[in-house]
């Protein structure tokens, strides 16, 4: 269960990924550390204990995605690669999904938190050191970007998997106050090195509802305790802003590249001292503005879809949708898109069902997300936040499941 353990840290921090990239792991990720998972979970876990797993929303969500992948490849235009890639890692998906759900659900809680505080940590910690020092120099484009996702090398992915690790602490610190206080401004300041405007929209969530439901697991919104938990929320965000604009003031003192170009306006706009609302880099070709016209223009051409991965051959797109609403909808036609809705509408659902707060908070970032990530649940590390959330939100009915049997 240690190496198990070790493997998933690896997948969710992105290391095994920098591990390859520097030569200390001679083959590929995909080729050697997930199947090796795969092999040492089935060992851990016989396959007949995970198969009431398949009760699970986000499992019957992954199979008809997987479905989707499958149907839609008998008319896609796609090369073979890609469609051999796209049914691939949908297969995947499942199969992690499924044994990331078992070890969360059976391990113990000293255990859990470890896994998912290092993650946290060890990704918090490489984008600090790529940011400040840099890490070996093994991609020219990586070593040319002035923003810096460390292990993550994409600092909006980067980000995007902070966030979701950082919740999965909070939810065993949400007692303790000094240390939940620690791990907030960690990722409040470690996600703005980013420079991710999509991550600190996703912190700013966090911390609303979180205040708002003093950060309890539970519901705990009391009206009459609101106008103390705004103003206690309004005094955290003052206090940040004040130390992010001084962080900023430091940054562009010491890295003369973030006061010109893409970089210095994404800078001003995090802290409010830009005259626009957007940069540059949003309204250029390939700027998300013009992917999300260009793809919704596709999906009103095609409305049942233009088949299995044609938002990802190159042939027909130089980029990828960045929303995963566009991802199912120009792919798999509007039935999937309508089917994503029904599961995120279902996930809200059960979150009061079962008292579960965080995973609220959990469902609205990824709705969020959703806007502005296309690949959300092949990216292992929120792969790894979902079969978390999952566990937690299931716990009561696998228990009971086991007591009627």
């Amino acid at each position: 269960k240690y190496i198990i353990a070790v493997l998933i840290i690896l997948f969710a921090s992105f290391a095994d990924i920098f591990l390859y990239r520097i030569d200390i792991i001679p083959v590929p990720p995909a080729e050697f550390l997930i199947p090796l998972f795969l092999v040492l979970a089935i060992l851990k876990y016989p396959p007949v204990k995970v198969l009431d797993i398949f009760q699970t929303h986000s499992s019957k969500f992954f199979i008809a995605v997987l479905l989707f992948a499958i149907v839609y490849s008998a008319f896609s235009m796609a090369s073979q690669e890609v469609l051999l890639e796209e049914i691939v890692l949908s297969l995947f998906t499942i199969l992690l999904y499924l044994f990331l759900v078992q070890f969360f659900r059976t391990e113990s809680n000293k255990l859990t938190f470890m896994v998912v505080f290092l993650s946290f940590i060890i990704l918090a910690g490489s984008v600090w050191y790529d940011f400040f020092i840099g890490l070996p120099k093994y991609d020219v484009k990586l070593v040319d970007l002035v923003r810096k996702g460390g292990f993550g090398e994409n600092p909006n992915q980067a980000a995007s998997s902070m966030k979701f690790l950082a919740l999965g602490i909070l939810v065993f610190l949400h007692r303790l106050k000094t240390k939940r206080l620690l791990i907030i401004v960690l990722m409040v300041v470690t996600v703005f090195l980013t420079m991710s405007r999509s991550g600190i929209v996703s912190v700013i969530l966090i911390l609303i509802f979180g205040a708002v439901n003093n950060w309890d697991t539970k519901f705990k919104v009391n009206p009459s305790k609101l106008f103390t938990s705004f103003f206690k929320l309004a005094f955290l965000f003052a206090g940040l802003y004040v130390g992010l604009v001084f962080f900023a003031g430091v940054i562009k003192e010491n890295f003369p590249a973030f006061t010109r170009g893409a970089a210095g306006e994404r800078l001003d706009l995090l802290i409010g001292e830009s005259d626009q609302n957007f940069t540059s880099e949003d309204v250029q070709f390939g700027g998300r503005g013009a992917l999300l016209i260009k793809y919704w223009n596709d999906f009103k051409d095609k409305p049942m879809g233009h088949g299995t991965g044609y938002s990802s051959d190159k042939k027909f797109n130089s980029l990828s949708t960045h929303n995963y609403y566009l991802y199912l909808a120009v792919n798999f036609g509007v039935l999937a898109l309508i089917l994503y809705l029904l599961y995120i509408v279902y996930g809200f659902k059960l979150s009061f069902k079962h008292d579960q707060f965080y995973y609220l908070i959990f469902i609205i970032l990824i709705v969020f997300e959703g806007l502005v990530t296309s690949r959300i649940y092949f990216n292992r590390s929120m792969l790894i936040a979902v079969a978390f959330f999952d566990s937690l939100l299931y716990a009561n009915i696998f228990l009971s499941n086991k007591k009627s049997v």
